[in-house]
């Protein structure tokens, strides 16, 4: 599709707008899937069992139900939201190695808060 021919192009261009893109994108998917879970809550959609597969793939309960996976799927869009916003600031910043943050006093590496 044209969004994978294009945003390689931007990411080269521009990493921190590139992250910021994909933060907005994200934040959209998060907003659908909120969406999702209101049909099914107001019974508009079935909540079905979940399949065998998105149980597996999620770690889920095994009764789980298809508003457990919409659950599921959006807390890690909204990971992916934070993360790429996150990366965004960080490049403004100009703090895009993470290194710059773990505390190298300690015998085992941790972020310093």
């Amino acid at each position: 599709t044209g969004f994978f021919a294009v945003f390689p192009l931007l990411y080269m261009v521009s990493p921190r707008t590139a992250h910021r893109v994909v933060g907005y994108l994200e934040e959209e998917a998060v907003t659908s899937n909120t969406h999702f879970i209101g049909e099914i809550d107001a019974g508009r959609i079935e909540n079905i069992k979940a399949p065998e597969i998105t149980v597996a793939y999620w770690n889920l309960d095994p009764e789980s139900t298809l508003r457990d996976v919409v659950l599921a799927v959006r807390a890690d869009e909204a990971l992916h939201r934070d993360t790429n916003h996150h990366f965004s600031d960080r490049i403004r910043a100009k703090r895009e190695s993470l290194f710059e943050d773990m505390d190298t006093n300690s015998n085992k590496p941790h972020i310093k808060y």
